[in-house]
C-alpha cells in the first residue's frame, strides 16, 4: 500500500493525480477505480492506495483514508519514539476532522486543529 496527497482532481472529467509521500512522479487516479465517492476527493487529503500499471503509466486504485494506528501516549509519557511530532499530529488531526465531518470549513479545521495541538503540547503528547 502506498500513501500520498491528492494534488488535483477534476470532478467534471473524473480524474486527478496523487503525489506519493515517498517521492516519485504523481500517480493518475480515475473515479471509476477508487472505491470512493467524488465528495471524498478533496485536494490536499491524504490517501492510502494501490498502484497498478495503466495505459499511460502508474494508476492509483482502491483509495482509502489512512488508518490511524494506536492511540495517543499517556500524558507525560517519555520515550521519544512514543510521541508524535507536532507536524505528524497536525496531519492526523486534520484527517480525522475531515473524516468525522466533511462539512467543516478550512477555517474551522484550522481553529480546532490549533487548539488540539496546543493541548497536546501541554500534555506532553507531541514533540516540537
Amino acid at each position: 500500500m502506498a500513501s500520498g496527497k491528492l494534488v488535483s482532481f477534476d470532478g467534471s472529467r473524473g480524474f486527478g493525480f496523487i503525489r506519493p509521500e515517498d517521492g516519485g512522479p504523481d500517480v493518475f487516479v480515475h473515479v471509476n477505480d477508487i472505491g470512493l465517492g467524488e465528495d471524498e476527493l478533496r485536494q490536499g487529503r491524504i490517501f492510502e492506495f494501490e498502484v497498478t500499471e495503466g495505459d499511460r503509466g502508474p494508476k492509483a486504485v482502491n483509495l482509502r483514508s489512512p488508518r490511524v494506528s494506536g492511540s495517543l501516549p499517556e500524558p507525560g509519557a517519555g520515550g521519544g519514539g512514543s510521541r508524535l511530532t507536532a507536524a505528524e499530529y497536525t496531519r492526523l488531526v486534520t484527517e480525522l476532522l475531515l473524516d468525522a465531518s466533511p462539512a467543516l470549513t478550512a477555517g474551522e479545521i484550522v481553529v480546532i486543529r490549533e487548539r488540539l495541538t496546543d493541548f497536546a503540547g501541554v500534555q506532553g503528547w507531541i514533540t516540537d
